[in-house]
């Protein structure tokens, strides 16, 4: 990715940058009515947008897996598509690398914007709010993809809420082309007061919060704050995401499930960033990439250079993880099992 040619256009193009649209409101989507409301079987996938073998191969691993134990409900973790979003909620790539793929399996999926979703001049440069306006818009004529706002929630029954942020602007490889979405302005701001207030208002069992960016991440883009771009490009290095989930997040969510890193990846609640929250990482679902530099956080769990997903099932006392990694032939293998419980 050649990032340095291009950081002297959006200090050409400051000037001419939009007015805000930052506009943050509290935005519920509905989930239809569970038929087992003390049941909740969930797929949860990400970076699955790359469309090619991989991706093909990982739905039909999906396919097999829920039509064996069951789905309720799917979760994209973002980027949807690469190397950034259609233009248009007409455009043919969602029918190819959504519909054609996920459409059979007939459940709805949560939908997490990632950083190709909101590409400005280069893709995956997470810069540009607008450039997720074609997924906003298929959503809306579309039921099975959910995202009705960048930022909102969803709730099954008393079980589970999940909650949904878009952590693309906080850290974008160029600084935001709507300066209104760069770290520490008013987005942030209205997004993780709006992450705190709704978590600690939650009724639910299991609280989960869905973000593109992992918070801890063993993969080669490191850890939230120390993200490798980090080091050149400050407003890069996802320290505005850190201090939201701290702030926002930590104990009071039961997990925090990420993409953007093409591996799979479980840490424990007794991990030292976000202590009493569950970290989760499963970006492997189109393309797969390494292990990072440095040394490593403890984690029970992490498969790297493989597709695969995780599956989760939420009881009223049990919250089961599975992770799977898949095969150029699409058979999964459940790799790791691990559960949580609550008195």
């Amino acid at each position: 990715m050649r990032l340095f040619p291009a950081l002297a256009v959006p200090l050409l193009l400051a000037a001419c940058a939009p007015a805000s649209t930052v506009n943050f409101q509290d935005v519920q989507a509905t989930l239809k009515a569970p038929e087992h409301p003390g049941e909740l079987r969930v797929l949860m996938m990400g970076d699955q947008g790359k469309g090619g073998e991989i991706q093909a191969a990982v739905a039909k691993a999906i396919a097999r897996v829920c039509q064996q134990q069951g789905c309720d409900l799917g979760v994209g973790l973002g980027d949807n598509f690469y190397p950034k979003a259609p233009s248009s909620a007409d455009d043919a790539v969602f029918q190819t690398r959504f519909a054609d793929l996920y459409g059979p399996l007939n459940f709805p999926f949560l939908m997490v914007a990632g950083n190709h979703d909101e590409s400005w001049l280069m893709g995956g440069d997470g810069a540009n709010p607008a450039g997720l306006q074609s997924e906003l818009d298929y959503a809306r004529s579309h039921p099975q993809w959910i995202m009705p706002e960048r930022a909102y929630r969803a709730a099954w029954g008393d079980l589970a809420q999940f909650f949904v942020v878009d952590t693309a602007p906080l850290a974008s490889y160029l600084p935001n082309r709507d300066p209104s979405y760069r770290p520490g302005a008013a987005f942030d701001e209205a997004q993780r007061a709006w992450l705190k207030q709704s978590l600690d208002a939650s009724p639910a069992r299991w609280n989960v919060v869905l973000g593109h960016h992992p918070l801890l991440n063993n993969g080669l883009h490191g850890s939230a704050g120390t993200y490798t771009y980090g080091a050149v490009l400050p407003w890069a290095s996802g320290a505005a995401i850190k201090t939201m989930y701290q702030q926002a997040a930590c104990g009071k969510a039961d997990l925090i499930a990420a993409g953007h890193d093409h591996t799979l990846q479980l840490f424990p609640a007794t991990n030292t960033v976000c202590p009493g929250t569950r970290l989760l990482v499963s970006g492997a679902a189109g393309e797969t990439t390494g292990p990072g530099l440095g040394v490593p956080a403890a984690s029970d769990f992490q498969a790297m250079s493989t597709p695969g997903f995780f599956w989760l099932k939420f009881t009223p006392t049990t919250l089961t993880y599975q992770a799977y990694t898949v095969d150029a032939a699409g058979v999964p293998t459940l790799a790791y099992q691990t559960e949580d419980s609550k008195p």
